[in-house]
């Protein structure tokens, strides 16, 4: 049409000027040429107002929103049951079951691994660190208690050993330390991703000494001080009695030395163990899921967010590393795709942190303001972590305001009834205008409890207070978007279950969820997905070494509930 006009001003010029009518085929060149010329014109200002249209003013009838916890393996890469593509994973992780539930004449005494050319080098290297008063006293502990104890029967399976926290706790501190410039070292152990041959005792007795008493390590300062250089025995704390009382007041004088002695014996009952099942397989093997589920990790979730899930308007994710901010920023895909938003609480020594990534596309990035906070005031101490949750105020570049949050509810679910509940209201009081989404890994269970927070009693919560779920108004809590199982490879063998019992005994719940306002938003197309191809396998322990998380990928297509409203 537009073409058309111009022809015939054209044409009307021309009429004009040489006083008669031509037929549009017969103009001169120079006019078709000028036709030319405005007719693209005409299509650029068509294709640039399109253009404009899709970032300010098309109306989006649908809004596609994921939510994902993309934490799964930390420190260990034998903790949990994977599935794994070589059957000699199965057999080396039978392997420990069966050397850990019938040991035999395997159960040999611990002074058969620490030799006492290993405990004299070790009670040399306390003195060194100047622990020399106490060393009177660990070495009678040693002589009188712990060398003839067996290292299944009388170590890995003494429950009141683990109540008093005299192995947990110094793996913890030492088993994988973040540096003060973002890099990992790692105690020479089994149940961590550090690199070194520990195919025999000498071996892996050198380095292990080396690490906690030679490596110094520069680690960031606490409470924002400036670094620290220590080196890794200088890095355990005294256990106090009045925290953990089956410790007694001897134990407690000593407890940083007997610390030490206490987890030297339980890496050296690891390395034994493998290398006695598995001497030529468990190596490699580790060395595949450290890759896969450790080094990889980050690559893997980038390329599930590249490739399989382009189509998300609104990703939240939650227990993702500190530096993965940075990694998603300078992303060539993501970055341009989305901007991230990140808690200004966030912090890199717990690596759990909540993030929410909006589309370029639909969303004004500069118009975000987190308001964490306004929450946060208002829970009671220790119900969220720092970094747990994220909530945001954006707006979409079609006008639209929104309450964004994503949140890492602890393992037993019982911070997720206050924090939702927090958000809710500060959305109701202060947000009422703005619509509200929110993902979050709710922890919640099959069952309720006082110890665990049920699927049903949280959509009953959901319901009296105006919200629903991807899920629908009734959840069903047999529909997981979990499933897995600790290995005997660990230090709570309380919490080991056997191959055969992962399906019945195993962490197989509805946990993740995306909820929002009954009256704002209605979800269809819900899915959920454990392998990384918009796929979900029943019954498939995660992890696998293609997909690197223990929390599926819940997905949902948001419409708002008055029909003809824009969502973006």
């Amino acid at each position: 049409v537009r073409v058309w006009r111009v022809l015939c001003a054209i044409n009307d010029f021309t009429t004009a000027r040489d006083g008669r009518m031509k037929a549009p085929h017969t103009f001169p060149l120079k006019n078709l040429m000028l036709v030319g010329a405005v007719a693209a014109a005409g299509i650029l200002g068509l294709s640039m107002s399109g253009t404009m249209g899709s970032s300010a003013g098309v109306c989006r009838k649908d809004l596609r929103a994921i939510t994902w916890n993309v934490a799964a393996v930390n420190n260990n890469p034998f903790e949990y049951w994977i599935t794994h593509d070589d059957p000699a994973y199965n057999t080396l992780i039978d392997g420990v079951q069966d050397f850990i539930d019938n040991p035999g004449a395997r159960d040999v005494a611990v002074g058969d691994l620490i030799t006492d050319g290993m405990i004299k080098e070790l009670f040399e290297d306390f003195a060194k660190k100047g622990w020399g008063s106490q060393l009177p006293e660990v070495e009678k502990k040693w002589a009188s208690d712990y060398k003839d104890r067996k290292i299944i029967s009388g170590f890995l399976k003494d429950k009141a050993l683990g109540k008093k926290r005299l192995t947990s706790m110094p793996d913890r501190v030492t088993n994988t330390i973040r540096t003060a410039d973002g890099s990992l070292a790692m105690r020479p152990t089994v149940i961590n991703c550090v690199e070194g041959d520990m195919s025999n005792m000498p071996s892996w007795w050198k380095q292990w000494r080396d690490f906690m008493f030679n490596t110094k390590i520069t680690v960031p300062g606490r409470k924002g001080g400036a670094p620290v250089e220590q080196v890794p025995s200088e890095m355990l704390q005294p256990i106090m009695k009045s925290k953990y009382p089956d410790i007694t007041e001897e134990e407690q004088a000593i407890s940083i030395p007997l610390q030490t002695v206490c987890l030297a014996i339980f890496d050296a009952i690891l390395v034994h163990m493998l290398n006695t099942v598995a001497a030529s397989t468990w190596q490699p093997i580790r060395a595949d899921v450290c890759n896969a589920l450790n080094k990889n990790k980050d690559a893997q979730i980038l390329s599930i967010l590249t490739n399989v899930y382009a189509d998300a308007d609104v990703v939240f994710l939650q227990e993702t590393a500190h530096e993965f901010v940075s990694k998603l920023r300078n992303d060539k895909t993501l970055g341009a795709r989305y901007s991230v938003l990140a808690p200004d609480t966030g912090t890199s020594q717990r690596d759990q942190n909540s993030l929410i990534l909006v589309s370029n596309e639909v969303f004004d990035a500069s118009s975000a303001v987190e308001v964490s906070g306004e929450v946060l005031k208002t829970l009671k101490d220790g119900v969220a972590g720092l970094g747990d949750l994220l909530v945001s105020t954006i707006n979409a570049k079609e006008g639209r305001r929104y309450l964004l949050a994503s949140f890492h509810g602890d393992t037993n679910g019982l911070s997720t009834l206050p924090v939702v509940e927090g958000v809710h209201k500060l959305a109701s009081a202060h947000y009422a205008e703005h619509t509200f989404l929110m993902g979050l890994d709710a922890n919640t269970y099959k069952e309720h409890s006082d110890k665990y927070q049920g699927v049903t009693h949280f959509q009953e919560f959901l319901t009296a207070n105006k919200m629903v779920s991807c899920w629908g108004a009734t959840p069903n809590p047999l529909n997981p978007t979990t499933c897995n199982a600790r290995t005997y490879l660990q230090p709570q063998l309380n919490k080991a279950i056997a191959r055969k019992d992962k399906l019945s005994k195993g962490d197989i719940n509805l946990k993740d969820w995306i909820i929002f306002g009954a009256e704002q938003l209605s979800a269809s197309e819900t899915t959920k997905d454990n392998t990384g191809k918009k796929a979900y396998t029943e019954e498939m322990v995660f992890p696998t070494m293609h997909f690197p998380s223990d929390h599926a990928v819940v997905a949902t297509l948001l419409a708002p509930v008055s029909g003809g409203k824009c969502l973006a």
